[in-house]
């Protein structure tokens, strides 16, 4: 079983962690690939597996700035594999981070989508300067 991903953030794409043997699942910053699913797949692949051999608490954070359509569609599957561990009787903690109303809006919607509960957190995000 694969045991870590981990996929380095840039202009377009978060960064992603998930790895079994420390327990950090994490999607952070801003998520805009064109094919949302061709740049989730590997996530979606890492979740099928761990489904299968899950720890016994799965905490996922998800701290993204803001997200594509693309984007909002893939993370919705993979609640759908985080909503499956509970239905199996595992713990499931979900930390959606926001910094405006817009993404926490958003987050509200995907916890009434997937009947998951979610932990709501305020952040604040370094604001980039204009040149």
């Amino acid at each position: 079983m694969l045991r870590k991903i981990q996929i380095s953030r840039s202009e377009i794409y978060p960064e992603i962690v998930l790895d079994k043997e420390s327990g950090i699942f994490e999607i952070k910053g801003i998520s805009l690939p064109e094919n949302g699913k061709d740049f989730y797949q590997p996530v979606l692949e890492f979740l099928e597996e761990y489904v299968t051999e899950p720890n016994e608490v799965t905490h996922f954070v998800f701290n993204l700035r803001y997200f594509n359509i693309s984007s909002s569609k893939m993370i919705l599957f993979l609640l759908y594999k985080l909503k499956e561990l509970q239905d199996a009787g595992k713990k499931v903690v979900i930390t959606w981070c926001y910094d405006d109303e817009d993404i926490h809006e958003a987050g509200k919607d995907f916890e009434h989508m997937v009947t998951l509960p979610f932990q709501f957190k305020e952040v604040y995000f370094e604001k980039v300067a204009e040149a």
